[in-house]
């Protein structure tokens, strides 16, 4: 009787266990990571990461290699997770947004340099709407149109001067244009074509950034944020204090210029003093705080996006004769020679539209795009996303994928346009620009004003590629650098009139407002 007892309560037993290690690995299975490289014991992924430049390529071949379009990497206990597809940013960081729409805490960043006044960079929450809400009321379609459109023009007309004047130097003079519109429409204020301290600043803040996601030591063991400046090894902490400096005289020197020529009676109405006039006081956030935070944000990001997308327009165009060629063609038979394009020719040059869209495809400014971050656990596809995974959307990759560009290295405007034999391809834009409730809120302005440049550098240069004394073609050597956004390195480019009568035109144009 013993026995048959004993053996009872054994079977109940192997089938208890029986049932919990079923239960375990159905649980197990529910909840494993996304694919990626297998974690070493104490430092994870660390050695995985990816390094030496063009980290977006090398995410995209951790993510053929391990067969899925999210890809995860463990850090010291952190979790990163790569997307490299639309489809799955649109289902995560469109569909959803509740749970994927925050900021990873960014150490160095945010911490250390104090750039958490950026929206860009703030977490999710009523701080961050607080910002957007200004931003984007400010920046919708409707206002750019009736407010912003004569700034950019002018602006345009200012650049086909000084390329007129000095074509060597027209890096500098996209930069120019840049600050001086988001100048003139933030602060009212007209920049020194020839060496402007705000061009000079938002370069310098440029170059204090820190790089793509984890590229700091800090941002991995955020305990190291509380070393001593003094401590071996820690560089870091210095470089912190000198960019947090320079972020600030960036949002404060021309929000104070302001105010004193609103108090003289001679401020330029602007974006700044229409708030400072028309936003009521707030508990939370204080109100001058909040306008120089809008204001800081719509310059430090609408200075970089324009200059490096121009400059990458150019590069595309003497490497490109042909399609140079055909845009101007669409350019002359729309507004003809003895007239600048106007916004309202858009909808009659579609090829500009394509180039624009192509030139932002073919090389993004942010290939990584801006990091997001989960604010609650989460499960797609069976993958489990842990809360507090930092969460990278790869542009680029999205950007070139075969199955959606064909021929994704190639720069090929027509692929946006259909033909009998092929559907046009996706735009870009929604891409280029975010996801979900992070999504660009100055997206509107900046593809005006790049649809406007384009169409006026078309119209008026021709760009091609230098030549040595001898005569022969000098071929440019560009790479692109590795930063959160991604610069193109300097190469020559030979940009003439094209004809007298442009010239002319130039040099009879009124810059007044």
């Amino acid at each position: 009787m013993g026995d048959i007892r004993f053996s009872a309560v054994s079977g109940i037993a192997v089938l208890g266990l029986a049932g919990i290690l079923y239960a375990w690995r159905r649980s197990s299975r529910a909840t494993r990571y996304p694919p990626g490289p297998t974690p070493a014991w104490l430092t994870g992924n660390l050695h995985d990461l990816p390094s030496g430049g063009n980290e977006w390529v090398q995410y995209r071949d951790l993510s053929r290699k391990h067969g899925s379009d999210v890809i995860h990497l463990d850090i010291f206990g952190s979790h990163l997770v790569v997307l490299n597809s639309v489809r799955v940013a649109n289902d995560l960081l469109d569909h959803r947004g509740s749970i994927y729409s925050s900021r990873p805490r960014m150490v160095m960043l945010k911490e250390l340099m104090g750039w958490d006044w950026n929206v860009v960079l703030m977490s999710y929450g009523e701080t961050y709407w607080a910002h957007r809400r200004i931003i984007q009321q400010e920046l919708q379609p409707r206002i750019v149109t009736s407010t912003y459109h004569p700034i950019i023009a002018r602006e345009c007309k200012m650049l086909l001067a000084n390329l007129l004047r000095a074509p060597d130097h027209f890096v500098h003079h996209l930069k120019s244009l840049a600050a001086a519109e988001i100048m003139m429409i933030s602060y009212g204020q007209q920049i020194d074509p020839e060496g402007d301290k705000y061009v000079r600043l938002a370069e310098e803040v440029r170059e204090s950034g820190v790089g793509p996601p984890a590229s700091h030591l800090v941002d991995l063991v955020p305990a190291l944020k509380y070393i001593p400046e003094w401590f071996p090894g820690a560089g870091f902490k210095r470089h912190a204090r000198w960019g947090k400096s320079l972020a600030l005289r960036m949002r404060q020197e021309p929000y104070d210029i302001v105010k004193e020529k609103m108090a003289a009676g001679v401020a330029i109405p602007c974006l700044t003093s229409r708030l400072i006039e028309t936003l009521p006081s707030t508990s939370d956030i204080a109100k001058d705080e909040l306008i120089m935070n809008c204001t800081g944000a719509i310059y430090s990001a609408a200075a970089d996006t324009t200059t490096i997308t121009l400059t990458n327009f150019i590069l595309a165009m003497i490497l490109h004769p042909e399609i140079q060629h055909k845009a101007r063609a669409e350019i002359d038979s729309v507004a003809g020679r003895d007239r600048l394009p106007d916004f309202s020719d858009r909808a009659s040059t579609p090829f500009i539209d394509c180039i624009v869209k192509e030139v932002l495809r073919w090389k993004p400014v942010t290939p990584l795009g801006i990091p997001h971050a989960t604010t609650e656990n989460d499960i797609y596809l069976g993958m489990f996303i842990p809360k507090n995974t930092t969460i990278v959307p790869n542009l680029w990759a999205m950007l070139h994928d075969p199955e959606v560009y064909y021929d994704p290295e190639e720069f090929f405007p027509e692929r946006f346009l259909p033909t009998d034999t092929r559907d046009a391809c996706p735009d870009p834009f929604r891409v280029v620009w975010g996801f979900g409730r992070r999504i660009c809120p100055g997206r509107h302005l900046a593809d005006t004003s790049l649809w406007m440049t384009i169409a006026f550098l078309l119209w008026a240069f021709d760009f091609e590629k230098p030549k040595d004394a001898r005569g022969n073609t000098i071929e440019p050597n560009v790479t692109h650098g590795n930063d959160i956004v991604s610069v193109p390195s300097e190469f020559s480019c030979q940009i003439l009139p094209r004809s007298r009568e442009v010239a002319s035109l130039i040099n009879s144009f009124d810059f007044g407002y």
